[in-house]
């Protein structure tokens, strides 16, 4: 389970609960629409019968856009190369890793999220990064799912091979991660150059995360948490979005954030729609403060029973809750930490 599975699940406890507390969805929908600018959508070109991946691209440019924020490997790509080897065999783990490494080691020679710098990397170094954060939301799709995704890369994480993986990633994605980054950068570079490193946080997570068997949003940029759309019809703004926006908030119990603001950023427009959390949560009709509705959120936690862990073949995966969020392998059975599973994994925290 996730956040994001609970609020689909129209007949979940948590789900019940927004929609008799925050349930004005329509509000914060019409003060969205209301200035959501008239823009070309910028959607990728795929030649000939490819079918994008939209499940992929979709996390490869919530990938790509950190990168100008933050230097960290994706706890949630790190995490499903620590399951790799359980569910694709020995030669996904091995590329994982090499994939995570070579990672690392390119934010580290060509630093996209340094100040001042503009976002698109020097031609070869840019298409061998966006390949890399295609192939990391694979990765991603491993842990999320506890099984292959399919698709080429999945025969090429197989082998073994980092560069014949690399390889499998569409031209599309490569193309379309490009035009995402100069659209992020117009609409983004003033709050990226405002923040400094220490203020920005990647797939943050917060006391009530493991609630709901795992709960990381996108982005944090000061007091500013920012969840990144690219889906390929912005002018679409679902009850469950605006939930899932509302409910990292909530999960915030101990107010660690202190959120002064909710965006969400609407990558295919260069779009970034911002409220004041007072405002967003009085759209939404709440009519209790902030503090009483996180109590209240953790109660309806507490009474919805444990989360279940994701994982597969009896293995799963906890989330611990920290500065930087550690994902690791656990035995559900014995509750042993799996070290040849996450001592890897521990150290890719950049």
């Amino acid at each position: 389970m996730s956040l994001t599975s609970v609020i689909a699940d129209d007949d979940h406890p948590l789900t019940r609960w927004l929609g008799v507390h925050l349930r004005r969805t329509a509000a914060v929908r019409a003060s969205y629409t209301a200035a959501l600018p008239v823009r070309r959508v910028q959607r990728p070109v795929a030649a000939g019968r490819t079918v994008v991946r939209w499940d992929l691209l979709g996390v490869a440019v919530d990938f790509r856009l950190r990168c100008a924020f933050v230097l960290q490997a994706p706890p949630s790509a790190v995490a499903g190369v620590a399951l790799a080897g359980a569910v694709g065999g020995p030669g996904a783990r091995r590329v994982g890793e090499a994939l995570v490494d070579e990672y690392l080691k390119h934010l580290r020679t060509f630093e996209p999220h340094m100040r001042g710098r503009r976002w698109l990397l020097e031609r070869e170094a840019e298409a061998r990064l966006d390949r890399m954060c295609f192939a990391l939301a694979w990765f991603d799709r491993v842990f999320r799912d506890g099984a292959v995704a399919p698709g080429p890369l999945a025969g090429m994480a197989g082998d073994g091979d980092l560069d014949a993986l690399l390889a499998c990633v569409p031209d599309y994605a490569v193309m379309d991660l490009q035009v995402q980054v100069r659209l992020a950068e117009r609409a983004l570079g003033g709050l990226r150059d405002a923040a400094e490193v220490a203020v920005c946080r990647a797939a943050p997570t917060f006391a009530g995360s493991g609630d709901v068997g795992g709960a990381d949003a996108d982005l944090v940029v000061g007091r500013r948490l920012i969840e990144i759309k690219s889906i390929s019809r912005p002018e679409v703004l679902t009850d469950k979005a605006i939930w899932q926006l509302a409910g990292y908030v909530l999960l915030d119990y101990d107010d660690e954030y202190r959120f002064d603001e909710l965006a969400f950023y609407m990558s295919r427009v260069g779009w970034l729609a911002t409220w004041r959390v007072d405002e967003f949560f009085g759209l939404l009709g709440a009519r209790s403060p902030l503090h009483q509705l996180r109590d209240e959120f953790a109660q309806r936690c507490a009474a919805a029973g444990p989360a279940r862990v994701t994982g597969v073949d009896g293995h799963g995966v906890r989330r611990d809750r920290g500065r930087e969020m550690d994902l690791v392998v656990h035995d559900r059975q014995k509750g042993r930490n799996r070290d040849d599973d996450t001592g890897w994994a521990r150290r890719q925290r950049a």
